[in-house]
């Protein structure tokens, strides 16, 4: 379902936990991958990140996803029932994609929020339903997940919502730690590894395939990784990266 920003529309019964994915134009996404990926390539990417997130999340409980965005993203029935999508009508940036869902939300009485990117290819439903019970403990304060850095932000869960602003520019981790400790609100920061392993660059890409696909391995990893790759990714459901795989087999170079 579709609607624009001023539109009004309650589906759940109970609602409980927003779950708020910003999405960027995929045309201005991954852009330091393209080297490696054409833009038709990073397109296609995207699609393929966006529809493994919310086959993922659709498993979660008592949740709404919230996709904001200009783009067209192809929802499969089974799971429409859980989806949103909140036109931006403008590139506007992701925190203003999130206080635009912060809008939805406030009108439909949610009990919290978690804001999402697409590009976390390792993200399962059982981690953000951990997440998600802990908030449960406090009435104010945030979960957080940082990126493999610790300069960015994966997951964000606010309780309520207004009780930070985003803060998705430089250094965000900081930020939204800072800006929760001055309300004097809980925080709770998970360590999920996995979590904090996200697409941004090649070297992410070979981090993910290396140390969590193939564990480490790193006999396997110099005897042939591609196609070690390929067989232990037959364990995940994940099209994100078996798409990636499938491109940068091509380029044997990265591996090494």
């Amino acid at each position: 379902m579709f609607l624009n920003s001023t539109d009004e529309v309650i589906w759940l019964s109970e609602p409980k936990t927003a779950i708020i994915v910003p999405i960027k134009s995929f045309e201005r996404s991954k852009t330091r991958l393209g080297r490696y990926l054409d833009l038709e390539q990073r397109k296609s990417l995207c699609h393929h990140l966006v529809n493994d997130l919310i086959k993922n999340l659709s498993k979660l409980e008592q949740c709404q996803i919230l996709l904001i965005t200009n783009e067209s993203i192809n929802i499969s029935d089974d799971i429409k029932d859980k989806s949103l999508i909140i036109r931006e009508g403008k590139n506007i940036g992701v925190n203003n994609a999130v206080s635009l869902a912060d809008s939805y939300v406030m009108r439909n009485k949610f009990d919290n929020s978690i804001v999402i990117p697409i590009d976390i290819p390792l993200l399962n439903a059982s981690s953000i339903r951990e997440i998600i019970e802990y908030s449960k403990k406090f009435d104010k304060g945030i979960c957080i997940v940082p990126s493999y850095r610790y300069d960015g932000t994966n997951i964000l869960l606010r309780k309520p919502h207004t009780i930070i602003e985003t803060s998705y520019d430089n250094n965000s981790f900081f930020n939204h730690i800072k800006r929760t400790m001055e309300k004097s609100a809980v925080i709770k920061i998970f360590d999920y590894s996995a979590l904090k392993a996200d697409i941004d660059t090649i070297d992410d890409i070979i981090l993910i395939f290396k140390k969590y696909i193939l564990n480490g391995d790193v006999k396997i990893w110099n005897a042939d990784p591609s196609t070690f790759i390929f067989k232990s990714l037959q364990n995940y459901d994940n099209a994100a990266l078996t798409y990636l795989l499938n491109i940068l087999k091509k380029n044997p170079d990265i591996w090494y």
